[in-house]
């Protein structure tokens, strides 16, 4: 038989661990004398019968009130905790995105831009931090690239429902081989019913 797992944590340092035991009657004698401070999380076992579930909650010796007080003090330091990360967390984030917005607008105009086609919708730069306008070279190119594909799936009843399509937005420099597309991917969707 599958080892019995429980989920603990240490009410002191919140460290969680999981216990093992042969048998469901060991794990229940455990429970019924959990050391003081351990506070029992859960089964760590999956798809175990809900009878087994019930008896060892049935099991489990309540938290005393100096543990009770325990948990809360630990509860509250986590939360604590994950606050300062994600404030942290947001302010790393703003910096980066600052920082892009700032290479951004300094970077070469002409250099490619990527393009989000949805069928349902205008055309959108991918990177809302670049605020260059869509030009109407890039958008001609754009749609052509999206006729094209709708061609190879019409057959399936389906057309190009969403693509991203890396386009060079003004002169076309030598190395694009008079190719205004540079690359691009395309997810199909069920086309419109025929009339």
């Amino acid at each position: 038989m599958e080892k019995l797992a429980l989920r603990v944590r240490d009410l002191h340092s919140g460290d969680r661990s999981v216990v093992e035991f042969e048998s469901e009657g060991r794990a229940i004698t455990w429970l019924r004398a959990r050391p003081r401070f351990i506070e029992v999380l859960g089964v760590a076992n999956l798809g175990i019968a809900a009878e087994v579930n019930e008896r060892l909650r049935g099991a489990l010796r309540p938290l005393d009130p100096e543990e009770l007080a325990l948990e809360k003090d630990l509860e509250r330091r986590l939360d604590d905790e994950a606050r300062a990360h994600n404030a942290e967390q947001q302010k790393r984030e703003t910096a980066m995105a600052q920082a892009h917005r700032a290479a951004v607008a300094g970077a070469d105009p002409n250099r490619p831009m990527e393009v989000h086609f949805r069928y349902d919708r205008d055309l959108e730069l991918t990177d809302a931090a670049d605020a260059r306008p869509i030009t109407p070279e890039a958008r001609e190119a754009v749609m052509a690239w999206v006729r094209e594909r709708d061609e190879w799936v019409k057959d399936r009843g389906q057309v190009v429902g969403d693509a991203k399509v890396t386009v060079w937005p003004g002169p076309l420099p030598a190395s694009a081989g008079g190719e205004r597309v540079r690359s691009g991917t395309f997810i199909p969707v069920t086309g419109p019913a025929k009339t």
